[in-house]
């Protein structure tokens, strides 16, 4: 579903349009390209502007006496005056005046456009106090009731919308915890506390249900802790291994953060009930891979097999940077799968030697993303995510070898989708580099989008359309991003 705030800039197109241009009825949709929506905002401002001039014409005008209302109410504690206490003698009606008209016009419109301006766009200077708030409202998605189960401490995906979760965002929900502490959001200890969470998720890791084959199942009730099988998926699936890599990802960073935690969390991993060693071979096989993906699922399983794996990672990434090259306005990107998604969480969440050659490559998707807003005056920050209804991979480079293309959850082709601007590639951008074009989209975000009253939404296409829903994976990328930049200051 297609939503639009009620508040800021895009109220006051509707506004001025409906009371001066035209009547639209029901709930239309506008699909409105951002550099058409900046024209018609400056149209709509010098109308405004023109009003305001003619009431201030109009007011002294003797035609009526109108004596025209404060635009901006002031409190008084005057008394009312005797002429104001008398009843008004009767009148014939009359017409409104041009000047009535012009102020029920003017009036709404500067009372929205004197609203908050938003966090990002009211900040003098991008700092740690604003990167504190920041990381406030992204784990705010994590309060118990919301994006927590109360009873079982299990993550929702999507918040009320959704309580299923897979361990994606199992690992997702075990790294927002790490930045949390971190960050100084939650104490270690008490009810709900890192500690508490923790124990919750390790608990259920120790005893959950698990397939025929003993490998998690792919969707678990954060409800319930009992396995989800939803159409369209593989009910013998043996076992998801993206989703296992990401897993292992937050229990490596867990267990070097409080070492308290390591002895379950190799239990679980190399001594529990599931075979995870069996695994190993499927990750040296991708040892030849030139995507993202692979290098960041098999950087959680080379934390846990040293021996077998740690080349592999590294390895993966040389195939990245080695590849040929397509050149997307001007700027050269490789020819391998790259989506923000994994890129930029590996930057993030790995400490294993790779920083310097990841943000190299980070900073040529950063540089692309702003050459494609240069020349075709969109904003573009791809991951992966719900497109509508409908979980899609929005690529920089595809795996077809294209640049901003859009898959589905088994990488088809979407040919008439276009990529989500995401509220969380945009805040690691600011994060990353603070400069204007990062900070632009940001306050773009920041105007179109709901107040992260419960943690931040997916984000907005460049036709307008919002995307509303809120998830574990798309605030704790927002965590990691404001852990950087506070440490950065630091």
């Amino acid at each position: 579903m297609v939503n639009y705030k009620k508040n800021r800039f895009l109220p006051v197109f509707k506004l001025v349009l409906l009371q001066v241009c035209t009547k639209v009825q029901g709930n239309e949709r506008f699909k409105l390209k951002h550099w058409q929506i900046l024209k018609k905002l400056k149209w709509h401002i010098a109308l405004a502007i023109i009003a305001v001039m003619l009431i201030s014409i109009f007011a002294f005008l003797p035609e009526k006496s109108v004596i025209a209302p404060n635009l901006i109410s002031e409190k008084t504690d005057d008394p009312p005056s005797s002429q104001q206490e008398l009843a008004p003698e009767p009148q014939e009606p009359t017409e409104p005046s041009i000047t009535d008209s012009l102020i029920g016009i003017v009036q709404p419109v500067l009372q929205i456009l004197q609203e908050d301006p938003g966090l990002i766009k009211s900040a003098p200077t991008i700092n740690s106090t604003v990167w504190m708030k920041v990381a406030a409202n992204a784990w705010a998605y994590y309060t118990p009731s919301f994006g927590v189960d109360p009873d079982t401490g299990l993550p929702y995906s999507s918040g009320l919308n959704n309580g299923l979760f897979t361990d994606w965002d199992l690992g997702s929900y075990i790294q927002a915890i790490i930045n949390a502490q971190k960050i100084g959001l939650i104490d270690i200890n008490g009810t709900w506390g890192s500690f508490d969470r923790i124990n919750k998720v390790l608990t259920f890791l120790e005893n959950r249900p698990l397939n025929p084959y003993g490998y998690p199942f792919q969707f678990y009730n954060a409800k319930t802790g009992i396995e989800i099988h939803l159409p369209g998926y593989d009910p013998n699936e043996i076992f998801n291994i993206a989703d296992t890599g990401r897993l292992f990802v937050a229990l490596n960073n867990l267990r070097t953060l409080n070492d308290a935690f390591a002895p379950r969390i190799n239990n679980i991993v190399l001594n529990g009930r599931s075979n995870y060693t069996a695994l190993v071979a499927k990750i040296l096989n991708d040892v030849n891979s030139r995507s993202t993906y692979a290098y960041y699922i098999s950087s959680g399983f080379a934390s846990f097999w040293p021996q077998q794996l740690e080349a592999v990672p590294s390895t993966i990434l040389s195939n990245i940077l080695k590849s040929e090259n397509l050149t997307s306005y001007g700027v050269s990107l490789p020819i391998a799968q790259i989506c923000n998604e994994p890129l930029l969480s590996s930057f993030f969440e790995l400490d294993n030697g790779d920083s310097l050659r990841l943000m190299g490559l980070v900073n040529q998707v950063f540089l692309a993303c702003e050459a494609y807003y240069d020349a075709t005056g969109e904003f573009m920050a791809p991951s992966e995510g719900y497109n509508g209804t409908d979980w899609v991979y929005e690529w920089v480079v595809a795996p077809n070898g294209e640049p901003w293309r859009v898959t589905d959850f088994w990488f088809h082709i979407c040919e008439n989708a276009r990529p989500v601007v995401r509220y969380k590639v945009a805040f690691s951008f600011l994060a990353l580099y603070n400069t204007s074009f990062a900070r632009s989209m940001v306050i773009w975000l920041e105007d179109a989008l709901p107040d992260p009253t419960n943690g931040y939404h997916d984000g907005v296409d460049n036709y307008g359309s919002t995307y509303l829903r809120l998830s574990s994976i798309a605030n704790t990328l927002i965590l990691d991003a404001a852990l950087y930049a506070l440490q950065k200051e630091a």
